[in-house]
């Protein structure tokens, strides 16, 4: 008997957490759930974790939808952080790294056939360039109401191959012949540059920026907020951030990946929130 309950009392462990993972746990209420996707194509690419399918990006946007999720742009989340703007029930923060053009050919026809909200992080120096947004598109986007435009950097978004600092992003790595204050306003001018290249195109002034590889020391925040950025976004597959008490500056996203069960990611999303903590 004892030994058939030995053997019985793992199992019903096991079962009841991954029962907890999938069908209990939430982000829980008075949080902000920001999901992050990268290329949105006609068709998956088995090779490519970065890249997730029309098929899928438009079930997990449906999906939302049917669940009455409330669709925040960049504004929205800056005004619950520093407004005090009442966060909505069961809201979503839907963001998507580089700029690349398949956000415009394939992603964009989908949030407005939906009547969702996006929010697209540009590399500045990768615009107008083959497979990156041309100017026109950014423009186009912009107006709609649809997508609103965020900063990944202008120019640092490359990582050193190696030496100490191999596998870094530039942003956050100081060259060996830099005294801090170079290094500071190295990227200082890198993300005021950034900022004033998108407003060019977007009519609108960056708020937001999201880290380059979700990279991100002290240096960075301070220049990013003479910058005149307001609010940061740290890596993937991290827990949501609670709005009444987060670093502004390091907001929480979670990766989106072809293989991600949408269903279980959306019921995982809910958060019931009824007001801002």
């Amino acid at each position: 008997m004892k030994k058939s309950l030995f053997l019985i009392i793992p199992v019903l462990i096991i079962s009841f957490t991954l029962y907890y993972f999938n069908y209990i746990r939430t982000v829980g209420e008075g949080t902000i759930p920001v999901i992050t996707y990268h290329s949105i194509m006609e068709r998956e690419d088995k090779s490519n974790d970065y890249v997730v399918s029309k098929a899928s990006f438009e079930r997990m946007i449906e999906t939302l939808k049917k669940n009455n999720f409330t669709f925040l742009s960049l504004r929205d989340v800056e005004d619950i952080i520093y407004n005090e703007k009442e966060l909505p029930e069961n809201p979503v923060l839907i963001t998507l790294d580089d700029g690349y053009e398949d956000n415009y050919k394939v992603m964009y026809p989908v949030i407005k056939e939906n009547d969702a909200k996006v929010n697209i992080f540009l590399i500045g120096s990768l615009l107008d360039t083959e497979g990156f947004l041309k100017s026109e598109q950014i423009a186009e986007m912009s107006l709609s109401g649809f997508v609103e435009f965020g900063s990944h950097s202008f120019n640092m978004h490359g990582e050193f191959e190696s030496g100490k600092d191999k596998g870094k992003t530039w942003l956050v790595a100081k060259l060996e012949d830099e005294t801090d204050e170079e290094y500071f306003q190295k990227i200082k001018n890198d993300l005021i540059w950034n900022n004033n290249f998108i407003y060019e195109r977007s009519s609108l002034f960056p708020s937001a920026i999201a880290y380059p590889g979700a990279m991100v020391n002290d240096a960075v925040i301070e220049a990013a907020k003479e910058a005149g950025l307001k609010i940061g976004f740290v890596g993937a597959n991290k827990f949501a951030s609670k709005a009444g008490d987060l670093n502004p500056y390091k907001i929480k996203r979670f990766n989106i990946k072809e293989s991600t069960d949408i269903d279980n990611m959306v019921r995982f999303l809910k958060s019931n929130n009824k007001k801002s903590k």
